[in-house]
């Protein structure tokens, strides 16, 4: 473990470092914001659009970071022999390659902390004019509750502004959290084996069947023809399901997930990353670096 730690660490601080990071980060975060702009003639749906837009940005926002620094970070390592100098110390193949995944992941997660603050302020500043927040419906919740003018305020903000943008907003930058580690362990292991194009190639091919296996499934079933059936079920159990992590519909109604679902969305995700390391590690102990 402590290996795996100073790998993690080594390779946070060596992506967290690069210019490209912030550059993109600060270009995606801006895209957030503005997004506000883009919803003009939504027929009153605007905050929907924009909630959405943010959850799909902060996805994209960690693929984009994934396809780029993997290469960096393994195939370039391997490719320098700088990886033979780790591999020539106490250090097995296993640490070697958990250790990346894990210093990749841990830099994601600055980057969609700050993309869902700026969400949820872009939230507030559209909402904000729309709270009841008016005189006459303020001294209406005084006299209702008792409560004074202070504290009639906070709580329309509490109920009608935080309660509901706050628990879809955390929910789905958690959701996105999830569908880049996947992508990440799949990087991860790509790199390993193949040049940084191939890699790149592999994991856009992963991030695009995993968001359409389920319509691609239903399509080939529809077929009804018996190998492809069977071929098309093989596929989805080999490539991520990342559609359980897009519920765009649920982001644009501004609707809570249940915990149930966070809670299998999770363990979901654990049990694809240990399968992939499980088989990507195995292999990697073949593997001659020189």
């Amino acid at each position: 473990m402590r290996n795996i730690r100073t790998l993690a660490a080594a390779t946070y601080g060596d992506i967290t470092r690069r210019p490209l990071y912030y550059i993109l980060l600060f270009s995606f975060t801006v895209a957030i914001f503005g997004s506000k702009f883009l919803t003009l003639f939504s027929f009153y749906q605007e905050i929907n659009m924009v909630r959405e837009m943010g959850m799909a940005t902060m996805t994209f926002w960690g693929f984009i970071i994934i396809v780029i620094t993997s290469g960096l970070v393994v195939t370039q390592e391997l490719e320098d022999r700088t990886a033979v100098t780790l591999l020539s110390k106490p250090i097995q193949r296993h640490d070697f390659l958990l250790g990346k995944f894990l210093g990749l992941v841990a830099s994601l997660i600055p980057g969609i902390l700050l993309m869902a603050g700026v969400l949820f302020l872009t939230l507030w500043m559209m909402a904000y004019a729309k709270l009841p927040m008016h005189d006459n419906e303020l001294m209406k919740l005084v006299k209702d509750d008792g409560a004074s003018p202070f504290g009639a305020t906070m709580s329309v903000i509490w109920n009608q502004f935080v309660v509901k943008q706050s628990g879809v907003v955390i929910q789905g930058a958690f959701l996105s959290f999830l569908q880049v580690t996947i992508l990440a362990a799949a990087a991860v292991s790509f790199s390993a084996f193949f040049p940084n194009v191939v890699s790149v190639a592999a994991t856009t091919l992963v991030f695009i069947l995993g968001n359409v296996s389920s319509y691609m499934v239903a399509s080939v079933e529809n077929l009804k023809v018996g190998p492809l059936t069977f071929l098309g079920r093989l596929g989805s159990y080999l490539i991520p399901n990342l559609g359980y992590f897009n519920l765009q519909m649920y982001f644009s109604e501004g609707k809570i997930i249940s915990f149930r679902y966070l809670s299998m969305s999770f363990a979901y995700t654990a049990l694809y990353v240990v399968a992939v390391f499980l088989v990507s590690c195995s292999l990697f102990r073949k593997r001659e670096v020189r």
